[in-house]
């Protein structure tokens, strides 16, 4: 019966670190050559993420959704985070989901962990190892640290033909999605 218990807990504490983790890394680096408007858009990206520290959702919403709706990778990363948890806003798994995905597009890590968050618990999507192992083996071709961790204790619970499928299918996600 302990056997069970354990596992619910290595789980949840899985969970735990690949949250902070993702939270700590959502400030977007600036490079040398950003617009003027990047460097605008880094900005209003900082003051959401700042709303956010302070516990205010809604704001951070606000924030977020407008510079989102430009395309940018970082905020849709964070106002998915906000609708995944339903910090601010309505809780909305598929909203969440579709977000993460426009993110994990432009490569953006945190997102294709919490991609894996999402396949690995099953919110909103029929849980699967393959595709939560897959989104992780992404994140960490994207260089995210938490990342090998993460994938580590997912493959525990898959076959070695499972692992296989997985990498197979990050392998193809990269060669489509990033060129």
């Amino acid at each position: 019966m302990k056997y069970p218990v354990l596992k619910f807990h290595r789980a949840a504490a899985v969970a735990a670190i690949m949250i902070t983790a993702i939270i700590l890394a959502l400030i977007p680096s600036a490079s040398a050559s950003e617009t003027a408007l990047s460097a605008d858009i880094n900005i209003e990206f900082k003051k959401g993420l700042t709303a956010y520290n302070l516990g205010k959702f809604q704001t951070a919403a606000r924030i977020w959704k407008r510079i989102a709706d430009k395309g940018v990778g970082s905020a849709q990363s964070g106002l998915a985070l906000l609708y995944y948890t339903g910090s601010g806003v309505a809780k909305d798994f598929g909203l969440a989901r579709k977000l993460f995905l426009e993110a994990a597009v432009q490569n953006v890590p945190q997102a294709q962990m919490f991609l894996s968050l999402i396949y690995r618990n099953g919110d909103g999507v029929r849980q699967s190892y393959v595709h939560s192992y897959m989104w992780c083996d992404i994140a960490v071709g994207a260089g995210d640290e938490g990342a090998s961790y993460v994938r580590e204790r997912i493959a525990e619970n898959m076959t070695a033909d499972e692992v296989a499928e997985a990498q197979r299918l990050s392998s193809e996600w990269r060669a489509f999605y990033l060129k």
